[in-house]
């Protein structure tokens, strides 16, 4: 023991004489490094088109895992690339940007993106640059109706709000996975019963540069109201609900579900532009299989509040009277509310909830005469914006321009398509329509306040509705320490 001691009081000795004659002597350093700031160039921008319809069932029609393409959807593309860019379109040339908008249609039949290359990665993007839309009119016994939808950049998150699987409602949820990483896809569905506790909602492959079709039914029984939450990852991906009825033996209806906004205690929805009330009505006197053929607003409530809910329409003048609903929707699930009592005419919904609320509209179109059919879209609330934005005009149908200034003063909105530009006033708390040259893009300028809009979309009497979007990818600034 008194060896150990000595050996000790040794060691200890010769550190302090080390440290005393040696002052330089550094047992431990830290080095500071100076980061530096460089500029991140956003990466080029991609856009990616759902493509056409999807029979589930394959020819035989009863092929639980197997679904088939129907004919081809029809591409509104607006290109307006500067002398450094060009666009790459799914199976077609490649076009070369000059400064000068461009735009074009194509038909799609599987899933496909267009890229706008930027070598000078200096380019601003957003629906400026390009934008992307498309619309299928199906007529057949397995699906019918105008389905719509615009071409989105995958991300990692979307919600959906829409949809049903009740008896003789078909909803397929379609992921498409367009990057080079394959992704893994959770999902949370709620109904009008709250969340669905069903195995498979986790762990579903989508590989890359493919496209997975997920009937909702194998998740939730008989669901009248859904509302989908999708989280990507590895991968990003673009999730679509495509909705369809079938009442008796006959298809009639179709439409896609597009991702919505973020849950917010006030919403915007312009487009609720109803035409064939009458014959709506006649249909659901007639048969329960057209119950709901039918103006309805859809509420999905993420939190564990109640929401209080004030659901105002007003029409475009003193002769389309709106209607008021005072609601509650019940926390964590979805609720469907009916809006009664709206004849023909062109109106927009104003929805207040005194907490966070997803929503929608299902707006429905019939006639009852011959070549009978009916049909209906789902309209998401719109984005609010102040810049310019460009929407690409369907070259098929008569397409209208939904424009609304919810804000409580007066203001202008500038209109330019082609070489032709007008302008028009919009006042407080008011919507206006204006039809839209077919096959042309419109750039739509506010002047003070921030502008809402939908496009309309009429085939044949069907409808769908095309939000105005400005998809884009952030560019920035970064630290960069080098050790």
């Amino acid at each position: 023991m008194i060896i150990r001691i000595l050996r000790t009081l040794l060691v200890a000795a010769i550190v302090s004489s080390a440290m005393l004659l040696s002052p330089n002597l550094i047992l431990g350093s830290t080095v500071a490094f100076t980061a530096s700031e460089q500029n991140v160039s956003a990466k080029d921008l991609r856009i990616t088109c759902t493509g056409a319809a999807v029979l589930a069932g394959g020819t035989s029609g009863t092929s639980i895992s197997s679904f088939k393409r129907t004919a081809t959807s029809l591409l509104s593309e607006s290109y307006s690339g500067k002398s450094g860019t060009s666009l790459i379109r799914p199976r077609s040339s490649k076009i070369i940007g000059y400064g000068v908008r461009q735009d074009y249609a194509q038909r799609l039949k599987s899933a496909g993106s267009l890229t706008v290359q930027d070598s000078t990665g200096a380019v601003d993007q957003g629906s400026g640059l390009l934008t992307v839309n498309q619309i299928q009119l199906a007529k057949n016994k397995k699906i019918s109706g105008l389905l719509g939808a615009p071409c989105i950049r995958a991300r990692s998150e979307f919600w959906l709000v829409g949809g049903s699987v009740a008896v003789g409602r078909e909803a397929l949820l379609v992921l498409t996975n367009p990057s080079q990483v394959d992704a893994t896809v959770d999902l949370e569905i709620y109904t009008e019963n709250g969340i669905s506790h069903s195995a498979g909602l986790t762990g579903i492959s989508v590989p890359a540069g493919k496209t997975e079709f997920l009937p909702l039914a194998a998740f939730v029984f008989r669901a009248d109201s859904l509302a989908v939450h999708v989280l990507s990852h590895g991968g990003s991906v673009t999730a679509f609900i495509q909705q369809k009825a079938i009442r008796g033996l006959s298809a009639s209806g179709a439409d896609y579900v597009s991702p919505t906004l973020a849950s917010a205690t006030e919403s915007v929805l312009p487009g609720i532009l109803i035409r064939g009330s009458a014959d709506s009505s006649k249909f659901r006197k007639e048969d329960d299989k057209y119950s709901d053929v039918q103006q309805l607003l859809r509420v999905f409530v993420p939190g564990d509040k109640d929401a209080q809910i004030v659901f105002q329409v007003l029409g475009t003048d003193e002769k389309t009277f709106g209607t008021v609903l005072s609601v509650t929707a019940p926390a964590g699930k979805v609720s469907d509310f009916r809006i009664k009592g709206l004849a023909d005419g062109d109106y927009v919904g104003f929805l207040k909830s005194d907490v966070d609320v997803f929503s929608s509209v299902r707006l429905v179109r019939s006639k009852a005469s011959a070549g009978r059919f009916t049909d209906f879209a789902w309209i998401n609330p719109a984005e609010g914006f102040l810049n310019s934005r460009v929407i690409a005009i369907p070259k098929a149908g008569i397409s209208k321009l939904s424009l609304v200034n919810p804000s409580d003063t007066p203001t202008k909105v500038s209109l330019k398509f082609g070489s032709q530009v007008i302008k028009r006033n919009v006042a407080a708390g008011a919507e206006i329509v204006l039809r839209a040259p077919a096959g042309q893009s419109v750039v739509i300028t506010p002047s003070d306040n921030p502008i809402y809009a939908n496009l309309v979309v009429d085939v044949a009497g069907r409808i769908a509705v095309l939000p105005v979007l400005d998809e884009k990818n952030i560019g920035g600034k970064v630290q960069v320490s080098v050790y």
